[in-house]
């Protein structure tokens, strides 16, 4: 039982430094896609196929992990299955705001404060990510630590959602937003906010884990 834990524990490990680097990349999209006209749009596609290749080195961990070990549900074990598609969603959700920022032509229409709560939002998930790829490890190198780990992916997502509402607040306003914009924005941080509280049920899943 230990040993197979342990060959879990590795793919799950290998799998969460891929999902850090596609919220990283999509962090990087974001800022080369907001430099509006500045931003070759050939230089943005090269991202998104790379956020795509990236998803499928991910799916490919998920696929093998699962196969391996179908038999974990049977050995009480189904919470590790269940962690690994978890974090699989997150990744496509970075994928899905990646393709709607792709779809939205009008950076010119937003100002500073928008801006602000984008990066707010991207940096705060981008921390949330890292604490859980933190976190995935220490379920096998430092168990101690992974309810400190897990509580601050909680602070974290608290943040998130304090950002997300004050930007909802701010959009719906500001009457000189056109509507279509106004909804392909918050579609956008709505799948930020969705993101983040993605990646807070899988700290909530590893605290299971950690205590099982």
């Amino acid at each position: 039982m230990a040993s197979t834990i342990d060959e879990i524990t590795s793919l799950l490990i290998e799998h969460s430094r891929i999902l850090y680097q596609v919220v990283s990349d999509m962090g990087v999209y974001y800022t080369d896609w907001q430099e509006g006209k500045k931003a070759s749009k050939k230089d943005l596609k090269k991202r998104m196929s790379k956020l795509q290749l990236l998803e499928e080195d991910a799916d490919n961990i998920k696929i093998r992990l699962i196969k391996e070990f179908s038999e974990a549900s049977a050995q009480g074990l189904g919470d590790y299955m269940t962690l690994i598609l978890r974090m699989d969603n997150v990744i496509n959700a970075a994928l899905e705001f990646v393709d709607i920022l792709s779809k939205i032509d009008a950076i010119e229409e937003f100002n500073e404060d928008m801006k602000s709560s984008y990066h707010k939002m991207i940096n705060t998930i981008l921390e949330m990510t890292n604490v859980l790829k933190l976190a995935i490890k220490n379920l096998r190198d430092n168990p101690q630590e992974v309810f400190q780990n897990t509580t601050n992916i909680h602070e974290l997502e608290n943040d998130i959602d304090l950002v997300f509402r004050e930007f909802l607040d701010y959009l719906y306003n500001n009457k000189e937003i056109d509507i279509r914009l106004l909804l392909r924005i918050r579609d956008s941080i709505k799948i930020l906010e969705e993101l983040a509280d993605r990646i807070h049920d899988i700290g909530d899943l590893l605290r299971v884990l950690r205590y099982s």
